[in-house]
């Protein structure tokens, strides 16, 4: 019975839902001004892009910490914010842990994945390419055949390209498309968060991850801005 009891338990265990958080903040001295609000991109994806000093920081629930405030504190001791995902503990101010930033620099870009319990950061760099290619594109999904966009001088995160986009008839996925980093299909790739995501209705981008593409709704002459580091797209149709 005392078995069959620890079975059931931590099968409830594993199927209680995620803690939900209506937001996150990052506070400490590596924080300019002290405290930064994180920006919800989904359910389970809190995402802070910006400058941080040299020092360490607290994730916490509120931007005031009360009694009530939640710690997502790491699972690893002197844990640095730039990382490929290290996992949080979920904790009040006395059990929790600081990320340490041990880089000044202005484009760290942190992600929070609540579902997983997991943190993951980098310091971005410019890409030196980005093309645009699937079946809406007149050049469909050929490798080295893909559209370059042009680099803003001024701001090198950010590209822009104008173009037809349209149904293919006959082509693989006639209406779809994507962002790559190199004019063939791997490594570097941009993706919306959800598959078929219409390319006028959602400014959201996600480097890397699960293959989703982009498609249109309409054909026409596209107006397309990318901002790498924010993790934004812009699109109209100019005629």
């Amino acid at each position: 019975m005392r078995t069959l009891l620890m079975i059931v338990g931590i099968m409830v265990a594993m199927n209680l839902p995620a803690q939900q958080y209506k937001q996150l903040w990052i506070t400490g001295t590596a924080v300019p001004g002290g405290a930064r609000q994180l920006e919800r991109v989904s359910d389970d994806d809190f995402k802070y892009a910006g400058p941080l000093k040299t020092g360490s920081l607290w994730v916490v629930s509120t931007k005031k910490v009360g009694k009530n405030t939640l710690f997502l504190s790491p699972a690893l001791p002197d844990a640095n914010v730039a990382n490929h995902g290290i996992m949080f503990n979920v904790s009040d101010k006395d059990a929790a842990k600081e990320w340490q930033v041990v880089v000044d620099d202005d484009n760290y870009r942190l992600h929070v994945y609540t579902d997983e319990r997991k943190l993951q950061g980098e310091i971005c760099k410019p890409w030196g390419e980005l093309f645009i290619g699937g079946g809406a594109t007149a050049s469909g999904w050929k490798e080295g055949k893909m559209q370059l966009m042009t680099q803003q001088l001024d701001n090198p995160f950010v590209w822009t390209w104008e173009g037809e986009l349209k149904k293919h008839e006959g082509v693989e996925e006639p209406t779809s498309f994507k962002f790559q980093g190199q004019n063939r299909w791997y490594p570097k790739a941009l993706h919306p968060y959800v598959q078929g995501t219409d390319i006028l209705a959602d400014d959201r981008l996600r480097v890397g991850g699960k293959d989703t593409k982009w498609s249109i709704s309409k054909d026409g002459t596209y107006r397309i801005t990318i901002d790498l580091f924010n993790e934004k797209v812009k699109a109209e149709i100019i005629k």
